[in-house]
């Protein structure tokens, strides 16, 4: 994940609302990423899944600002650009935010893609996501002012429901 981002053209970090100059260091963000990853789930700073295909990693998606219970706040990136609009990503996501929401007991997941980025703002669409609104901020620690949408999904309504 750390080598997706460090390894990323300008214009892709620019296409994503990522600031290249707010990256950590590779080996710093290395390294907190793997002292996070020991801690129990539920109390991590952030939550991975990679994406395979193949046995090859080509995606993954996260969780942060995680309250058990409640809600958390989803990022997703598909690397490998020759899958884009392939539908595999839409499936990943699809398998990513079941497991999100049975794994966290989350009411909801809210996710907020960079406005000018079609493809996150697209399949956030197509697996029933609904836009709540558009706003301008700085969405995270390596984004740059942006506008975002704002995009939200209920958990889904079990038997005992």
């Amino acid at each position: 994940m750390v080598d997706y981002f460090v390894g990323a053209s300008d214009e892709a970090l620019l296409a994503m609302g990522v600031d290249r100059a707010k990256l950590p260091r590779r080996e710093d963000w290395i390294t907190q990423a793997l002292a996070d990853h020991e801690r129990p789930a539920e109390s991590r700073d952030r939550f991975y899944l990679a994406w395979l295909l193949d046995g090859e990693q080509v995606g993954h998606s996260s969780l942060g600002n995680i309250r058990p219970g409640h809600q958390a706040y989803l990022h997703l990136h598909m690397w490998r650009p020759e899958l884009r609009r392939s539908g595999v990503g839409t499936r990943f996501l699809k398998l990513s935010i079941e497991f999100y929401f049975k794994k966290f007991d989350l009411q909801r997941i809210v996710c907020e893609p960079y406005a000018e980025n079609a493809a996150p703002n697209r399949v956030l669409t197509k697996l029933g996501f609904r836009l709540i609104g558009r706003r301008r901020t700085v969405p995270g620690p390596f984004a740059f002012e942006q506008e975002v949408n704002e995009y939200e999904l209920a958990a889904p309504l079990t038997a005992s429901q």
